[in-house]
């Protein structure tokens, strides 16, 4: 509903058949006709190339190409003066008129928004108002009209609303310019009832339907960097209601039919039309992804089918190419230290859980855990430090530059990002087991060859021992940016095993309002109420290609290292309880969105999986890595894995894996994103 120009943008992803807009300039609230042997289009006041209009018209003569042609208003009602919002357009037999239904902000600015009414002999217009409001309401209750000629009574019915009021229906006077006589206001659906999108709602459309009226509306942001917005359905036996939300009978208990998706960001307002076919399609305006990404939110118009499935419509969508990974080379980043720098040979160890980075110079950083000498309860200068490698050639040599050590400590668990300036930070956990457990911040400036103490995200501190039977830690930090730029982490803590009620383990989130400085109030993401044996930990977190963000982990205890995964709008509100079950991985996962759509998920199995549709379904891959014996008898073999992009058909999966002679060492596996055969 705002005036915003865009011209669409498509990233250049890997075999990427997406989804095409069917108008590609700003074409926001599209309602879609058929008239006269053709397909008309009328959209929000904007326009292409910075041509304003009251009232966008487009014309097509398959669905498929448009062609914008005009303003369908070129002249403001009497009343009006700006905000031409949400156009409906109709033939009415009796009148043998075309009649257009739009809102508009009153020139009486105080009134507020008023639902006007024009006519036209043809269907681009021009449409010529009727000299007054239809109905004039305060703040946005008179917006986005829609009417429709009852298929059972022959009367027409116009819908409307409505911000955060309900969304309304009255019965109208068959010349269009009045309701009926007496007609009764029946408020049939109020804001606030949908979880996720329904604190206001908007957009109305009925479309009659094997007995239902079925009513399509669309909630809560609309536009701009903050849009958050999706379709969603109720129904009805009887034009007036009452409606029932598909949310109130869906298994999922949500209403919503479309959201974003891996192309486009808060589609919504939609119209249904009726191809010459018989086929029904939904057009709605949403923001392309790519657009979004770049801070341009022009909603550009979009169509897909609907069809009609158990009583309730469904929206057939293009998905994610399906594709494949077929792994190549491997190489190693470090073997680790056997021994010390005064010769004497130290335990197996190697080097353990692995973290990448590619700058944006091009370079890559590792980081990952060591043992530097015999461990901090025998040496008091420490035992587990992380080593940084660094690499120049995308990941196929790498050498070692720096080392991170928390004197008397032991210090792993590293996980590196990059800030908008070019510094690099770097969380880890550092513990003397029952006593001190901290998640100490670290910060290069020199592409991580130098670091030094920035700041901590966590600490549970104790004399030693009393942290202990059972453990009060916190463990595996990850790092994300958040829409707005701040930055936010996810870690494993143990900190309210002894609270009532007792939680084992949490996933826990906090949030950085200075780049790492300081860190905000304990977020709680992943825990279950009255299970306090159960534990979610080792979280990854990466945002979609449609916006979300889907955070996966483990959950160990009666879960018996399970992974299960959660989604969030905006990477800060995460629905309570444990999550989503993925069959098939076990331990430590890692989640990577592919610039395709795509997800990648790797656990300690060693196993990968792709999903197409956001984590609803996932399909396993070959195994980068062979196992000597099964997964259940030996669960070492692969561990703490972590996946990274390494160009638009490259990804490298990175692992601590088990050596013959004891210990591991840090490999990376490359693998080539292919079509996939079957999905």
């Amino acid at each position: 509903m705002k005036k915003l120009l865009c011209c669409l943008i498509l990233p250049a992803a890997l075999q990427l058949k997406a989804q095409q807009p069917a108008i590609s300039t700003d074409f926001p609230d599209p309602t879609v006709i058929t008239a006269e042997g053709k397909y008309y289009a009328y959209a929000t006041n904007s326009g292409p190339a910075g041509k304003f209009m009251n009232v966008q018209v487009a014309m097509s003569v398959n669905l498929k190409d448009w062609r914008i042609i005009g303003d369908a208003l070129p002249d403001k009602p009497v009343w009006g003066y700006r905000d031409f919002w949400a156009p409906h357009v109709l033939y009415e037999e009796q009148l043998k008129k075309y009649v257009l239904f739009y809102s508009a902000e009153t020139v009486d600015t105080s009134a507020g928004k008023a639902i006007g009414v024009a006519f036209a002999d043809r269907p681009e217009g021009p449409f010529r108002d009727s000299g007054k409001p239809l109905i004039v309401r305060p703040g946005f209750e008179a917006i986005d009209p829609m009417v429709i000629r009852d298929p059972r009574s022959g009367k027409y019915y116009m819908v409307w609303g409505s911000g955060f009021q309900p969304l309304q229906i009255r019965e109208m006077d068959p010349s269009m310019t009045a309701f009926a006589k007496g007609a009764k206001i029946y408020a049939v659906l109020p804001a606030g009832a949908d979880k996720d999108y329904g604190r206001l709602v908007e957009g109305a459309w009925i479309d009659y339907r094997n007995g239902y009226y079925y009513l399509y509306y669309s909630g809560d942001n609309c536009c701009g960097v903050g849009a958050h917005y999706a379709v969603m359905v109720a129904r009805a036996k009887k034009i007036t209601g009452p409606y029932i939300r598909r949310g109130t009978v869906a298994a999922n208990k949500s209403s919503v039919i479309l959201e974003s998706d891996a192309m486009m960001v808060a589609p919504g307002h939609n119209s249904i039309v009726r191809d010459r076919g018989g086929k029904t399609w939904i057009a709605y305006h949403a923001i392309p992804q790519a657009a979004y990404d770049k801070k341009r939110y022009g909603r550009v118009m979009y169509l897909n089918r609907i069809e009609y499935k158990n009583g309730w419509p469904v929206v057939i969508k293009e998905m994610p190419p399906a594709i494949a990974v077929r792994w190549t080379d491997s190489v190693t980043i470090s073997a680790g230290y056997r021994k010390t720098a005064e010769g004497e040979t130290l335990p197996v160890y190697g080097a353990q859980y692995p973290r990448l980075l590619r700058l944006s110079t091009g370079k890559w950083l590792a980081g990952y855990t060591v043992l530097r000498n015999r461990g901090y309860r025998k040496d008091a200068h420490g035992g587990l430090e992380l080593e940084i490698s660094e690499s120049s050639d995308n990941g196929r040599s790498w050498k070692r530059i720096s080392t991170i050590a928390d004197p008397g400590r032991d210090l792993d668990n590293a996980q590196l990002v990059q800030l908008p300036g070019g510094d690099v930070l770097l969380a880890g956990r550092s513990v003397r087991w029952q006593e001190s457990y901290r998640l100490p911040v670290y910060k290069s400036t020199d592409g991580g060859k130098s670091w030094q103490l920035l700041s901590v995200i966590d600490a549970n501190e104790g004399a030693p021992g009393t942290l202990g039977t059972p453990d009060k830690g916190m463990y595996e930090p990850h790092f994300y940016f958040l829409n707005d730029g701040r930055l936010a982490v996810m870690y494993a803590s143990e900190k309210h095993v002894t609270e009532s009620p007792s939680y084992s383990q949490i996933i826990a989130q906090r949030i950085s309002p200075d780049a790492g400085k300081t860190w905000g109030t304990e977020i709680w993401v992943a825990h279950t109420p009255g299970n306090p044996l159960s534990r979610p930990g080792m979280p990854v977190v990466d945002r979609m290609r449609n916006g979300s963000y889907i955070v996966v982990y483990e959950v160990c205890g009666p879960e018996d290292c399970g992974i299960y995964y959660k989604t969030s709008a905006n990477g800060i509100n995460w629905e309570k309880g444990l999550g989503t079950f993925i069959p098939g991985h076990k331990g430590a996962p890692y989640v990577l969105a592919l610039s395709n759509g795509n997800l990648l998920l790797s656990s300690n199995r060693g196993t990968v999986s792709v999903s197409r549709d956001f984590g609803a379904t996932w399909k396993k891959q070959e195994m980068p890595w062979k196992h000597s014996a099964p997964f259940e008898a030996d669960w070492h073999q692969t561990i703490w894995q972590s996946i990274y992009p390494f160009g638009n058909d490259t990804i490298g999966i990175v692992t601590s894996r088990k050596r013959e002679t004891g210990g591991h060492a840090i490999e990376i596996r490359f693998g080539k994103i292919e079509n996939a055969r079957d999905f």
